[in-house]
């Protein structure tokens, strides 16, 4: 379980979230919606640690170990997984890589490159990955329908446990959007959670879920399932 313990987030003196409490309960979906500018991303990153968000009361646990003292990379070891809705683009590093150290750390022992090869190249012909990209500078040059292929590519790697999808459906068509969502959900599983933030209700059609929550004026304002969800295509906000 994901638990949040009266969650409060600054910045630079503007308080942003105000006490948010609840529990995100493992082999459950979740979906975070609300108007923008209501703070949904910055719970995410809140979540995973980003130093530009300070967290003046607050503890984040999961199952009993509390992430409080916790930089963003000891959390990602926790299973702890996080899309970008602004994926970097990063120079001078192959993605063959990226890949490779973070799997690395991740079983916290090395592999050797024959050994991950034959881990990696499976999974991106799963995904109709290309495998010259793993030659290609991270993201560099990539489409945006390209990088968010990747992030699946890498929660397939991974499996993390709780995967937090910050707007993953940005910058994407509507076909696009369906394929990513697709690809989502040949991932979903009893062995992780998803928590969904977006603004778009197509990729939601394709990821069973369980609790739906909206976040207006810095607080949980509603908590419902997909009736609510419905009621939020609707009549809006």
């Amino acid at each position: 379980m994901l638990k949040l313990e009266n969650l409060s987030v600054q910045i630079k003196g503007k308080e942003i979230l105000k006490n948010i409490s609840f529990d995100f309960e493992l082999w459950k979906n979740y979906c975070i919606l609300g108007k923008n500018w209501s703070w949904k991303s910055s719970l995410a990153m809140s979540i995973a640690w980003n130093p530009k968000y300070e967290i003046v009361a607050w503890d984040i646990k999961l199952d009993s170990t509390s992430l409080k003292s916790l930089a963003a990379d000891e959390r990602s070891k926790l299973w702890i997984f996080l899309t970008f809705q602004n994926v970097p683009e990063i120079p001078w590093v192959k993605l063959f890589e990226f890949l490779k150290n973070i799997y690395d750390i991740r079983q916290e022992k090395p592999t050797t490159f024959i050994s991950f090869k034959k881990i990696i190249e499976p999974l991106m012909e799963e995904l109709w990955i290309d495998k010259d990209f793993l030659r290609r500078d991270l993201n560099v040059g990539f489409s945006w329908w390209e990088k968010r292929k990747i992030e699946v590519l890498q929660i397939k790697l991974l499996k993390p446990q709780v995967i937090i999808l910050d707007e993953i459906d940005s910058w994407l068509d509507v076909n696009a959007v369906k394929l990513v969502s697709e690809l989502l959900k040949e991932t979903n599983s009893e062995n992780n959670t998803f928590i969904i933030i977006t603004h778009l209700f197509e990729m939601l059609e394709w990821l069973p879920i369980e609790k739906v929550l909206i976040i207006d004026k810095w607080e949980i304002k509603e908590i419902g399932d997909n009736k609510l969800m419905e009621k939020i295509k609707k009549k809006g906000f």
